[in-house]
């Protein structure tokens, strides 16, 4: 980039490359002057248009914005390359940054300098200090940002640096009048005081000034113009300090002599220990703001650093030090308290830091606060942990020492009153779905660490779009825990991505000690968390160990349960989950459905397990863990069929992983035959809205084949949801035989309901096997049942509307689909309602009114993606694709059709041989239109895709071709919208 100089306090002048530049259209220069006050920040379209037009702007402004930017971009950056992006001034994520370093704009230039003087004066410096503000206030040649001046969106901005000017003037005054400049300074201040007469401190200065210029005369003259304007303009009297310094100078007073120091003496030696920074502190901008912010801001004294091991805590406190103690006048002092063992050793380690060592019998902690008294210092206390019954030292040096501040790190805060408590999460972490653009990727806080790191050992290692999904899942396995990442990075010396991710994927101890210069409890990760489970009380391990069990956020509820308690007593379990929260074993959270949540870390998370593994009640612990998994499907799963689908969806789906874990556990070794064969029955219709059923499947499999003694009031929902596993994979004679079992166990129980569910189920069945007339019949069969449930009955009435489609018939199939809908939008079903406003739509779209058929679609997608269940979504998007194809959007459905057809091969989730047909058909069509060129391009875009990025580019398309508001979930129609009843039966069978 080239030389830039930017003036904006005063009028606009610009130079680039030595050469003034003039800024044209009066537009322009608001745009420029804009980004300048708000320069390195994201400045919106938007509040530029605001700026530029007010109330006013034109029909389109947007362009004419362009416009603007792309000519401020040829003067600022002329010796950029046609087509390379412009640095200077660039588009980020949600607007314009203008990007400049502080030698670059007289803003910046003015804000350092004004903080460069404050940190020389605390250290004494005052002569240092006061070149500093003398060229600060310098920089002020006139109004600033003139072209904003009139402009009142700014008005507040600018009151408030012209102010800042002058508070920096005037401790510029005090600070040269202290070093005794008293006679350089009378004439300057008198013209201050004109400009600015209701300035109590320059009033002051002057009188001081003259003063010590031998003008005493002079001086309480100026006391009385003080006086005259106060009473006469404002009505008051001028302040204490005022009345005072007249009375000094009546009186002669010794105090107001002038200083003999130089202003370059120091007072005292100043203290600084911190250990030399080895590595560089990555992705923790935003936490060293806020934990400095809570001194510099806040006016905190103690400051205590909290969170898991490997957070950080110590890197982060580190550098804090050093920049905090830059403004502290004594300096500061760093004690590790790791190696200490006892309480009583903390106030001589504290003397030994601050070089008091020297203490001749005398009490360590009176010396350490009789040195501390006096003195403006930042003392670290890094490791409290360990001694947490040290605090009365940390309040006693408090006490004693008003200017002395103190930060510490800890796993749990010391529970003071004056104690402010920062909680440092683990580094932020990339999403994985939509995956991240690689330049935005790399910025991600732990895969910038990973990649540095990495480097450490693999020098020319670099993120690719090969490397990027497992550099992702990386960072996601390992918590974004820093020490958890450092020491995975270091393992790229041996291995490369992909293997270190399997390894990890299998056991966090796979991370081996990777560093000699670490201590002990830091070698691996199990040290690190060993380190805080030896300071738990017996009762508080037991509980740690039995949180081994869980597989994700478990609620408290289910804490008190595998504890052997009821859930009405929740809180014998609070009281210890806070102590454990405390030592940053685990956090506490409250749901979106209002249910306090505990989460723990991956890698604490399998300590625990470890430890679970060797207590005497281990199995009994997963017993209680599987029956309070499967009192809540019992509970929440009927509820996924009616009017409350979508909270009981969000609660399975928050529970997922601890609902595969009990069946796992339930069908294991030490497992209950009957407990899995209820978690299959109550759970499978969710396991199918998620479309996710692979492994479900095969273990509901085993499962059934061991169960033939089973009650069939049990074994019935079991098989009738393992045959549903089976048709989603295209194992249709699974399906058919095992829909067989589940009618003869339903009609065995005596569950009338559950044989018409079964029955229309083989109908479903034959008709994708092309039986046309097996199909009619079952399908008739089920709704001549008197007790067939509503969702049963439309399903039925669905079989038949695909057979006339199917058929030929479309004008039976547009009637019949139109019944299936009518009947479905009561039940509050968004999944039933979804694939009856699909057939409907393919119905529609066969009459050729293709616009009707896109927007019944759009709705069916809106209710799969209220629900969240992604199972239905892939569906519905290759029929919005073949509407695409019929409106000659090809490119748009070629897309759609490639990330389907990924989705359902990763998922392993098959077609129908009639849909495969459809599907086949619309892709050959896609094909033809396109040409092979277009179509070859457009899907291997579409097949790169995730079912979330080609799903947020369909809302996108329906957005710009109807011109309707941003997608919220609410924006699209779904079943929500429409009444529905209450009196009907929430699942298939009762």
């Amino acid at each position: 980039m080239s030389a830039l100089w930017i003036k904006a306090l005063g009028p606009l002048e610009v130079v680039v490359g030595a050469t003034p530049v003039a800024v044209g259209a009066a537009q322009q220069r608001i745009v420029l002057e804009c980004l300048a006050l708000r320069a390195n920040s994201v400045v919106t379209p938007d509040f530029l248009v605001e700026a530029v037009w007010a109330d006013h702007p034109p029909a389109k402004p947007g362009p004419q914005l362009q416009v603007y930017v792309a000519n401020l971009r040829r003067m600022l950056d002329p010796d950029r390359s046609k087509g390379v992006a412009s640095q200077r001034l660039a588009r980020r994520s949600g607007g314009y940054v203008l990007t400049v370093d502080e030698d670059e704009l007289d803003l910046l230039q003015f804000r350092a300098q004004v903080v460069a003087g404050e940190l020389a004066v605390q250290t004494a410096n005052l002569a240092a200090g006061a070149d500093c503000l003398r060229e600060a206030v310098e920089l002020f040649r006139g109004p600033v940002f003139p072209d904003l001046a009139d402009i009142e969106l700014f008005r507040p901005e600018l009151d408030e640096l012209e102010e800042s000017q002058i508070d920096v003037y005037q401790d510029l005054i005090e600070v040269e009048l202290a070093l005794g400049r008293h006679g350089t300074l009378v004439g300057e201040l008198q013209s201050l005081v004109a400009q600015q007469p209701y300035r109590e401190r320059l009033w002051a200065a002057l009188v001081l000034a003259l003063y010590r210029s031998d003008r005493q005369a002079d001086a309480l003259a100026a006391c009385r113009d003080a006086r005259h304007v106060f009473i006469e303009e404002l009505g008051i009297d001028p302040g204490p300090r005022l009345r005072q310094l007249e009375r000094s100078v009546l009186q002669q007073d010794g105090s107001l002599a002038a200083p003999a120091a130089d202003g370059h003496r120091r007072i005292r030696q100043r203290l600084d220990n911190l250990p030399a920074e080895l590595t560089p502190l990555v992705g923790r901008d935003a936490e060293l703001d806020a934990l400095c912010s809570l001194y510099l801001a806040e006016g905190g004294r103690l400051v205590t650093i909290t969170g898991p091991g490997g957070t950080g805590k110590t890197r982060l406190a580190l550098t804090a030090a050093g920049r905090l103690g830059a403004r502290m006048s004594d300096g500061v002092c760093w004690v590790n308290l790791a190696p200490l063992t006892q309480i009583q050793q903390v106030p001589a380690a504290i003397a030994a830091a601050l070089g008091l060592e020297d203490l001749a019998g005398a009490d360590p902690l009176k010396i350490v606060t009789g040195f501390l008294r006096p003195r403006r210092l930042l003392l670290v206390l890094d490791n409290f942990e360990q001694l947490e019954e040290a605090w009365p030292v940390v309040l006693d040096m408090l006490t004693a020492a008003p200017g002395l501040r103190i930060l510490t790190t800890s796993r749990r805060p010391l529970g003071l009153r004056a104690e402010y408590e920062y909680e440092l999460a683990p580094l932020a972490l990339p999403p994985l779905d939509p995956p991240l653009p690689l330049p935005l990727l790399q910025d991600v806080p732990a895969v910038e660490l990973f990649l540095i790191r990495g480097r450490a050992v693999r020098p020319h290692f670099s993120l690719n779009s090969n490397n990027a999904a497992v550099v992702t899942r990386l960072c996601r396995r390992l918590d974004g825990l820093p020490l958890a990442i450092e020491l995975a990075a270091a393992q790229l010396r041996h291995r490369n991505e992909r293997e270190l991710l399997d390894d990890l994927e299998a056991s966090l101890a796979a991370l081996p000690a990777a560093f000699r210069d670490l201590p002990d409890r830091q070698r691996t990760l199990t040290a690190t968390i060993a380190w805080s489970y030896q300071l738990l009380g017996e009762a508080e391990r037991r509980l740690f160990d039995q949180l081994g069990v869980f597989a994700a956020d478990p609620t408290v509820a289910a804490v008190s349960c595998i504890r052997g308690l009821a859930a009405d007593v929740e809180s014998a379990a609070e009281d210890l989950l806070t102590i454990l929260a405390r030592h940053s074993l685990l956090r506490r959270y409250t749901d979106a459905t209002g249910a306090s949540r505990v989460s723990m870390l991956h890698a604490i998370r399998e300590f625990a397990r470890d430890h679970l593994r060797s207590l005497d009640d281990a199995a009994m612990v997963g017993r209680r863990h599987a029956e309070f998994y499967l009192s809540l499907a019992e509970a929440v799963s009927p509820r996924l069929w009616g009017q409350d689908q979508v909270d009981a969806f969000r609660l399975l789906h928050a529970d997922a992983p601890d609902l595969r874990g009990a069946l796992l556990w339930a069908t294991g070794p030490d497992g209950s035959t009957d407990l899995a064969l209820g978690l299959v029955g109550h759970l499978w219709h969710y396991w199918e809205l998620t479309g996710d059923v692979a492994e479900q499947c095969e273990i509901a499999l085993k499962l059934l084949a061991c169960a033939s003694d089973a009650p069939p009031s049990l074994k019935a929902p079991a098989l009738s949801g393992t045959a549903t596993l089976c048709w989603m994979l295209g194992r249709n004679d699974e399906a058919a035989g095992l829909h067989h079992l589940s009618r003869q166990a339903f009609q065995s129980a005596g569950n009338d309901q559950g044989v018409a569910w079964a029955t229309m189920c083989l109908a479903t069945q034959a008709a994708e096997r092309d039986e046309t007339a097996t199909a009619q019949r079952l399908a008739a069969e089920a709704l001549s049942l008197p007790d067939a449930s509503p969702r049963t009955r439309v399903a039925a009435l669905i079989i038949r509307s695909l057979l006339a489609f199917y058929a030929g018939d479309h004008a039976r199939a547009l009637d019949l689909c139109r019944e299936c809908v009518e009947h479905a939008r009561p039940l509050g079903d968004r999944a039933l309602l979804g694939n009856t406003l699909v057939n409907l739509a393919d119905s529609t779209q066969q009459a050729g009114d293709y616009d009707t058929a896109e927007q019944l679609l759009y709705e069916a997608l809106g209710a799969a993606l209220e629900l969240g269940a992604q199972g239905h979504v892939v569906a519905f998007l290759e029929s919005i694709a073949s509407v695409y194809v019929d409106q000659h959007r090809v490119e748009e459905a070629i897309r759609v059709l490639a990330a389907a057809d990924a989705h359902r091969t990763d998922r392993g989730l098959p077609l129908f041989p009639a849909e495969q047909r459809r599907i086949e058909s619309i892709v050959t069509k896609a094909r033809t239109e396109a040409g092979p060129i277009r179509f070859g391009l457009a899907w291997a875009g579409g097949q790169a895709l995730t079912l979330t990025q080609i799903v947020n580019e369909v809302i996108l398309t329906k957005q710009e071709s109807h011109q309707q508001e941003p997608h919220t979930e609410q924006t699209i129609r779904s079943a929500t919208d429409l009444p529905i009843a209450r009196d009907l039966s929430p699942a298939p069978w009762s």
